[in-house]
């Protein structure tokens, strides 16, 4: 088996959260954009509606995305504001929250030389949950890796989250690849490898501190620690 393609996860396998820029912390961004625009929330009130809002979301139980606009609209309509999605206000509100999300987003200094060199063998992708793709490019490009990847592959884009066969079904549609020839690298066993997995590709598990072990009995085809071991644990595979 040859491996032609690596298809990577986006949080928490190619960036992490830094604890100084909270949910709080981009909320506050947000509600500062509604201000400026005309809309008053207080920050406790809003935050109210917007964790009923995700709670609605989760209780479906549902692979189906909801984009962040969406969201949005949704929660000022709990706090007595009647917008559109594509309303001005929810658009300036969504980039106010998006822009402190993106500049709380950290790298660890050795992912950009490792992408460098698996790019000049292989086929780069991200496939990633996220609710405004636009996101995604905008944190790669901080890094200075976004032209490393062949395609990028969101929820908000798609309408359906991993593990949703869809999403990755997209990406190996839209860089014309074989499940059979690609590896998935991600850092959680529901979401990643028994996603991947089951559309045919083959998985490498890179442990976080978050990874639930207990999420999925599906077991990912490698597991490694480090970004550093990616390139060994791609040529393992090569060679089964």
């Amino acid at each position: 088996m040859q491996i032609k393609n690596v298809l990577f996860d986006f949080g928490d396998t190619l960036v992490q959260a830094s604890p100084e820029y909270s949910q709080d912390t981009c909320l506050l961004c947000l509600i500062g954009s509604l201000a400026r625009n005309g809309i008053s929330i207080s920050a406790e009130g809003f935050k109210r509606a917007y964790e009923a809002i995700y709670r609605e979301i989760h209780a479906r139980n549902s692979l189906r995305e909801t984009p962040y606009d969406a969201v949005l609209s949704r929660t000022l309509d709990l706090c007595g504001y009647s917008l559109t999605p594509n309303d001005k206000v929810i658009t300036e509100a969504t980039e106010a929250f998006m822009a402190c999300w993106v500049k709380g987003k950290s790298m660890e200094k050795s992912v950009p030389s490792i992408l460098r060199r698996l790019r000049k063998t292989y086929i780069l992708g991200i496939v990633s949950n996220l609710q405004y793709s636009p996101a995604v490019r905008e944190t790669l490009e901080r890094f200075g890796v976004a032209d490393y990847f062949d395609a990028i592959i969101v929820s908000a884009d798609v309408g359906w989250r991993k593990p949703s066969p869809k999403i990755f079904k997209k990406a190996l549609l839209t860089l014309k690849i074989s499940a059979s020839e690609t590896v998935y690298v991600g850092d959680e066993l529901d979401h990643d490898v028994e996603g991947a997995k089951n559309v045919g590709m083959h998985t490498i598990l890179l442990m976080r501190p978050t990874t639930n072990m207990a999420a999925s009995n599906v077991k990912p085809d490698v597991t490694i620690h480090e970004w550093k071991e990616i390139t060994k644990a791609i040529q393992t595979l090569s060679k089964c």
